[in-house]
């Protein structure tokens, strides 16, 4: 063949598998993919790696009846939709002990039942004697809610500079010094400016005022206090309500609308205590409270062992007091890492101040 024919040959085979098919192309023109069709609503495709869980990667051996390392996607989303709205739990991965707390801690209500302590008096046996005459000793009228403790039949009379306050109720038993618990609107009666003082604890009490008996009177130079707030737990209950001796709760009181919250109720937590909120007559008065009502822990701060040094608290501690619905605040009895510190504030645990 001559030179020209085998140029026309291949002009030939090259037009023809250019044109193979009748007008279709030989080799079809690369084109990128199309992923499958329109993916379930609130599901990513299953081509996206975001789909994919954990045993598609790597597969893993799991024991029957342990839980999937996250829900399905869907589920997912919902769960952390409504608990972005307040609406539901968190979908953080359940098994550990900040997450076996949290349920428990969503599951029991910490509610306590409130007593609304008016006016009353502690008296030694010396001054009970002097009130009411050689060898005697108060008789019980009936019994209080704490274990031991009655609302004795005797009361007496307080006189101030200003005022006077007839049949104050005596506490029964008789104790070592003579103790005068007022609210702050009868010492505003009475004349004098009294502090605000645990039961018990007289250092700075106020002094100024009478008792009068029917066989005598007794001057106090001091004994007279504002008791503050405080929550009386039995051994039992401790464990339940999340609180130790010791500790400063938040609690919340009160009718639909006129909710009201008491922030540093001290815990006090033994043997001889039955749990009970008590508050004086204006604090109950002004949270629209009265005895047998129900309280509810909102939060609580743990108080420092006496002798003992702060509790150092980490990520982890930081955690269990979020499940257990506590708070943490600026000059607590703890110490903080800044790492807890800023796990505490991202979980909205953290307060400025005491």
């Amino acid at each position: 063949m001559t030179k020209d024919e085998v140029a026309k040959l291949v002009e030939l085979v090259a037009s023809r598998l250019a044109d193979k098919g009748g007008g279709g192309t030989w080799l079809p023109t690369p084109t990128r993919p199309e992923p499958p069709g329109d993916p379930t609503p609130g599901m990513l495709p299953v081509w996206a790696g975001a789909a994919q869980t954990l045993p598609d990667v790597a597969p893993v051996r799991r024991p029957a009846g342990i839980a999937r390392h996250r829900p399905e996607y869907p589920a997912l989303v919902t769960a952390a939709r409504q608990a972005a709205a307040a609406r539901g739990a968190s979908p953080l991965p359940a098994g550990s002990a900040a997450g076996a707390e949290r349920a428990a801690t969503q599951r029991t209500r910490r509610e306590v039942k409130i007593g609304v302590s008016n006016r009353h008096l502690h008296v030694s046996a010396r001054d009970f004697e002097a009130l009411f005459g050689k060898g005697k000793s108060p008789m019980v009228r009936r019994p209080i809610s704490q274990p031991g403790q009655y609302a004795a039949a005797e009361s007496v009379a307080v006189v101030g500079p200003k005022g006077r306050i007839e049949d104050v109720r005596i506490v029964g038993p008789a104790r070592g010094a003579t103790q005068l618990e007022v609210s702050p609107a009868d010492a505003r009666v009475l004349g004098i400016t009294a502090p605000v003082r645990l039961s018990g604890r007289l250092e700075g009490s106020a002094g100024g005022v009478a008792l009068e008996g029917p066989a005598g009177k007794v001057q106090l130079a001091s004994g007279v206090i504002i008791a503050q707030r405080h929550l009386h737990v039995a051994p039992a209950d401790g464990k339940t309500l999340g609180v130790a001796d010791g500790d400063k709760v938040a609690v919340e009181c009160g009718p639909a609308g006129r909710r009201a919250t008491l922030h540093d109720v001290l815990v006090r937590l033994g043997p001889g205590h039955a749990t009970e909120l008590h508050l004086d007559l204006d604090e109950a008065n002004a949270a629209q409270v009265r005895t047998g009502d129900t309280a509810v822990i909102v939060a609580a701060s743990r108080g420092a062992p006496a002798g003992k040094r702060r509790p150092l608290l980490t990520e982890r501690d930081v955690a269990q007091i979020a499940a257990r619905g506590d708070t943490l605040a600026v000059g607590g009895p703890y110490l903080v890492t800044p790492a807890a510190r800023d796990r505490a504030k991202a979980l909205g645990i953290w307060r400025d101040e005491m």
